[in-house]
């Protein structure tokens, strides 16, 4: 059940960096659901149920909130820990960018209440198709043995379709192209007179835009296997000939049903892709926004069950440890920087238009 009624999203200043981009993505989302979210900056907060920071070493909190959220990204030096540590009074949510990031803070902060670990989304869903490369000649008597493509596509749904763009590198490829075609398949054609001066050369030069290089004949061999590693890409080839012993730089196949095999491979990798990244989407991260923040409403329940997360992999001394063993020196920009955040915070507190909200840690 939604409860939250709206949503302000506060941005000191918009530098044009990835934390602004992502927060619009997050706000067009909320939008679209019904939920009223603005961004703007302290001075323009007008009662919203949330607030969110999207900068947590600049933040507002406000009275007037029902929560009060942080949105914690790095912590990478002694200063920052400590400006974190002194907001935990002031705020009651804490929305780390992963499981792991929520385990540090849980430690610093010496209980859960509040924290959630909620991975940090992507802006793109789009995964590039694999682009094979089939290099040779296509001959009438069907040598390079081509037909398995059409064979292997031709009852395949659209999802596998789309997972490749064949390129055909050399002469006679039209007609058969025209089949690929038939199927609403992916294709390109690179065809250079053999007569042009630096034929080969250009050649190469496109497999190097390759993802891979494939060779289906058991016709002797191809030349193009090692074209294809010296482009430094990988190679799927007949086992036959000297195609033999190159080691886990061509993979080798006996049949067409080993063929298939490598294509299903090829295929389950970018579909795989495709399914992480889609875990990881901005629709998926707004739900456990709104999963955390409902829960912080609704005062019955526990803060820590507003988003499943993995129980802490290392004891709390051990999270604190590894994460400060990666913190960077002070130096006087670090610290210049602190002394501005600290005066910018003043500024919030005094003109926020409502006193800050203490909560319990």
């Amino acid at each position: 059940m939604q409860n939250i009624k709206n949503i302000y999203i506060v941005e000191p200043i918009d530098q044009g960096w990835i934390i602004e981009r992502l927060m619009r993505d997050i706000a067009a989302e909320l939008n679209y659901r019904g939920i009223p979210t603005r961004i703007g900056t302290c001075g323009n907060y007008a009662g919203e149920e949330v607030i969110f920071n999207s900068r947590y070493l600049v933040p507002l909190s406000d009275a007037r909130a029902k929560v009060n959220s942080l949105f914690i990204t790095h912590v990478d030096d002694t200063i920052k820990e400590m400006e974190l540590k002194a907001r935990f009074n002031n705020f009651n949510s804490f929305v780390c960018m992963s499981t792991q990031d929520a385990d540090y803070v849980t430690a610093l902060k010496g209980n859960r209440a509040g924290v959630v670990g909620i991975n940090l989304p992507t802006r793109d869903l789009t995964v590039r198709p694999v682009r094979v490369a089939m290099f040779s000649a296509c001959y009438e008597d069907g040598r390079k043995n081509e037909k398995w493509i059409i064979d292997y596509f031709r009852d395949k749904p659209t999802e596998y379709k789309e997972s490749f763009i064949f390129c055909f590198m050399g002469w006679g490829w039209e007609k058969f192209c025209a089949s690929l075609g038939d199927l609403d398949m992916n294709y390109e054609i690179y065809r250079y007179s053999r007569f042009m001066p630096g034929e080969y050369d250009m050649y190469k030069d496109i497999l190097t835009k390759m993802d891979t290089l494939i060779y289906l004949g058991f016709d002797g061999g191809a030349m193009s296997v090692y074209d294809g590693i010296n482009a430094g890409i990988d190679v799927i080839a007949s086992n036959t000939s000297y195609h033999r012993g190159l080691g886990d730089t061509v993979m080798l196949f006996d049949d067409q049903s080993g063929f298939f095999s490598e294509l299903d491979r090829l295929h389950y990798k970018s579909a795989g892709r495709k399914e992480a990244l889609q875990r990881r989407s901005i629709d998926t991260y707004t739900d456990h926004l709104i999963a955390h923040w409902n829960t912080l409403l609704r005062s019955d329940t526990p803060a820590s069950d507003c988003v499943a997360t993995d129980a802490l992999s290392l004891n709390e001394t051990q999270t604190l440890e590894l994460f400060r063993g990666h913190y960077k020196k002070l130096s006087l920009s670090r610290i210049r920087s602190a002394i501005i955040r600290a005066m910018q915070s003043v500024y919030y507190t005094k003109y926020s238009g409502g006193a800050p909200r203490r909560t319990n840690k």
